[in-house]
């Protein structure tokens, strides 16, 4: 079976290379045994000057098995969103986090708590949008936006789906790759609001170019490869955790992620994806990764969460 290449990026083997984990995390320096770069994904010399363009490459479809997403809610089925352990605020505007913009105004929302919502939740940024089925009691407001990791679940879908130990290994991955729960992060920290597309926005630093955006940093080229075939209209949170579970299938890794709660199984499924993502341990790509352990203790923190 094919492989995809690792997560963002192919660096030339006369300068150190860069992940997007790297750029978006405190990543320790690699220590481990020498690697080799797959025979597919020759290392040529650095041409001076000049900065390089990261690259991903995705393999051809196999019959390994995967997560069944089923129907997702369509429009006029009943929607919801589910406040997590966590008090928060219906906002009338996406006001930042450290206090509300002049003119905003907000109602609480009580945690452990089922929201009936008028239409399918959607995105702007760090917020799910809602529009509620009828104004909160001694509150005006019928729609806003409400923190992303407030909502630990809706019937816009997405990663709540997903049986606790694959979720769990998904935030892991996220936390490898320095995004952790934030959707709307492109290569070096930058952010974007709009989710109707992968932003597209190239971004050099530290010699590399990277189209590299999401919670898992998918590069516009990969994103491109997978979402017509998925049917991703567009690049909410929901599909992104379908690509990512597509890139998962493909490389044979998703009854091991499955399984993850079973330490052999947690680092198969890092072996067997360490060449797509590079912030994981034995990537062959000679750029500073995290080591198993490290991954391990955050997988089963993530885990007792669930």
């Amino acid at each position: 079976m094919n492989r995809i290449i690792p997560a963002t990026f192919i660096l030339l083997a006369a300068m150190p290379l860069f992940s997007q984990g790297q750029a978006l995390g405190d990543l320790r320096a690699y220590a481990g045994a020498e690697l080799t770069a797959p025979a597919e994904v020759p290392l040529l010399p650095q041409p001076a000057g000049l900065d390089l363009e990261a690259q991903q490459y995705l393999p051809a479809d196999n019959n390994e098995p995967g997560f069944d997403w089923g129907e997702t809610s369509k429009a006029g089925e009943e929607h919801f969103f589910y406040i997590g352990n966590a008090a928060t605020f219906l906002k009338s505007s996406a006001a930042q986090a450290d206090g509300l913009a002049e003119g905003t105004s907000r109602c609480a929302l009580s945690p452990n708590t089922l929201y009936r919502a008028a239409a399918k939740p959607g995105f702007e940024g760090e917020h799910m949008t809602v529009q509620l089925a009828s104004a909160l009691p001694g509150c005006g407001l019928d729609r806003g936006y409400v923190f992303l990791t407030h909502v630990s679940s809706s019937s816009a879908g997405g990663i709540w789906e997903l049986p606790r130990t694959v979720r769990a290994f998904l935030d892991t991955l996220a936390f490898a790759e320095g995004t952790r729960a934030n959707y709307n992060y492109i290569f070096t920290f930058a952010t974007f609001n709009s989710y109707a597309d992968h932003p597209r926005r190239k971004i050099c630093s530290g010699g590399l170019c990277s189209t590299a955006a999401g919670r898992y940093q998918f590069l516009s080229k990969t994103w491109d490869g997978l979402a017509p075939g998925l049917g991703l209209g567009d690049f909410t949170p929901p599909n992104q955790e379908k690509a990512a579970l597509e890139i998962i299938r493909r490389q044979g890794a998703y009854n091991k992620v499955l399984r993850s709660s079973v330490y052999e199984n947690f680092t198969s499924a890092l072996s067997k994806l360490n060449t797509t993502w590079a912030s994981l341990p034995g990537s062959p790509y000679g750029q500073p990764t995290h080591p198993t352990a490290e991954l391990w203790r955050y997988y089963k923190a993530a885990l007792a969460k669930y």
